[in-house]
């Protein structure tokens, strides 16, 4: 049975891909003429697909540990 942690790590995932989605549907909305957004739309998600990208190697190591990360590393044959 996964631990709390996978879940944890999952939960953050989707938060991010909701973000992401969310800023999405928010920058395609027209905007109000004469009117600037104080915060980008692209800047959100850019943030939130950093914390997907930085979520993926902790989710490896949970669920595999050093040897799934060694048997999808570049350097599968280096045995030194």
């Amino acid at each position: 049975m996964p631990g709390p942690d996978l879940y944890e790590t999952l939960s953050v995932m989707a938060g991010a891909a909701a973000v992401v989605g969310a800023a999405g549907w928010w920058a395609t909305r027209p905007r109000v003429p004469g009117t600037i957004r104080w915060i980008s739309p692209t800047a959100i998600q850019f943030l939130g697909v950093i914390v997907f990208v930085l979520m993926v190697p902790h989710l490896l190591g949970l669920l595999g540990g050093a040897d799934l990360l060694q048997a999808i590393s570049s350097q599968r044959g280096y045995r030194g």
